[in-house]
């Protein structure tokens, strides 16, 4: 089978206006991507048929228009459920994948068969969201791996806009990514309970980081990852005072020791019976250089305030002297503490 997994044969009279609009779409280099496109002459009917690994074929039936058969090609390119582990497709599944894709990660001499089929029907239903295809964690694909956060060789990987999971040119600054997915272990048990829990919004994000798991916190300033980021900012008990740093950062170097005072002094004021009490409040860091987390941050270093209570607004700490950010610290928990709104 061709390695981008389809094949789409057009059967035109030759030198037809048919003919010509396929000789246009073969020449779209970024069509290429998604599959191989070839014509057989015949002066009777015409057709388009698409074929897919162990899929039957597919036949277009709308208006020969450049942009209708394009568009077509495009989707159906993508069988159902892609088993083609060795001969996986990077660019038509993540850096060209006009849509999500979901990432199934197993051994290449696994039988997946029972899982494709549990697969199938979640995957005709969210075919205009979602395209699945097996994937193996191998010498070969380690580059991707590291990429995109594969850790196991028995994971999904749930990507929404697998084109914006690209390094950034500057890590600087941080613009969120649409959201991903990880769960290590799906069998054909739990298929059903994975979609509907993404599609319920219950599944957790998962965010990148170069870490194959969180920090273990040592000392008072606690060094957030991908993994924990959500978890630890999103704690309703806590107040989190986080610094974005990003790698060859003068500024960031050059903040690094007050910030650090900052999180030694939170430490000695959350002893017993001082008040306002610092008790709940961490101080984080996280380098975004090499760990995904959910703001926008336009530069670093750069402060956010996290307030504990069920609904966190985080907003922008523009203090830098050890000072003025422990007064923040202390005006925040005493207003909290009172119930009063600064």
């Amino acid at each position: 089978m061709e390695p981008r997994h389809a094949v789409a044969v057009g059967t035109v009279p030759k030198g037809s206006k048919r003919h010509v609009l396929l000789a246009e779409l073969a020449d779209d280099e970024d069509l290429r991507h998604f599959l191989a496109l070839g014509v057989l002459f015949n002066k009777g009917r015409t057709s388009l048929s698409v074929y897919r690994y162990r899929y039957d074929p597919v036949t277009y039936d709308g208006k020969w228009t450049k942009s209708s058969i394009r568009k077509w090609l495009e989707d159906v390119s993508y069988p159902p459920v892609n088993r083609l582990q060795p001969q996986f497709a990077p660019t038509k599944y993540l850096t060209k994948n006009p849509f999500g894709v979901l990432l199934v990660v197993k051994p290449v001499a696994t039988d997946t068969d029972d899982l494709a089929k549990a697969l199938e029907p979640h995957a005709h239903r969210l075919a205009d969201r979602l395209k699945v295809t097996f994937f193996a964690r191998t010498a070969t694909t380690q580059k991707l791996c590291d990429m995109y956060g594969v850790w196991t060789q028995d994971e999904v990987l749930l990507i929404e806009k697998p084109k914006e999971i690209v390094p950034k040119s500057s890590t600087h600054s941080h613009m969120p990514l649409s959201p991903k997915y990880r769960v290590e272990n799906l069998s054909v048990a739990n298929v059903d309970a994975f979609f509907a829990d993404w599609e319920a919004g219950r599944l957790p994000r998962y965010l990148f980081s170069t870490k194959r798991s969180p920090a273990i916190p040592t000392g008072p300033l606690r060094q957030l990852t991908g993994w924990d980021f959500i978890g630890v900012t999103q704690d309703p008990t806590v107040s989190v005072l986080v610094e974005f740093v990003s790698q060859d950062c003068e500024a960031c170097d050059e903040f690094d020791g007050p910030y650090r005072e900052v999180a030694k002094a939170v430490a000695e004021r959350q002893r017993p019976g001082r008040r306002p009490s610092l008790s709940r409040v961490v101080v984080a860091r996280i380098d975004q250089s090499e760990n995904e987390h959910t703001e926008l941050i336009k530069g670093t270093p750069w402060l956010r305030f996290f307030p504990r209570g069920p609904r966190k607004r985080a907003f922008d700490v523009e203090h830098r002297s050890v000072e003025a950010i422990l007064d923040f610290l202390d005006e925040q928990e005493l207003a909290h503490e009172e119930g009063a709104e600064l």
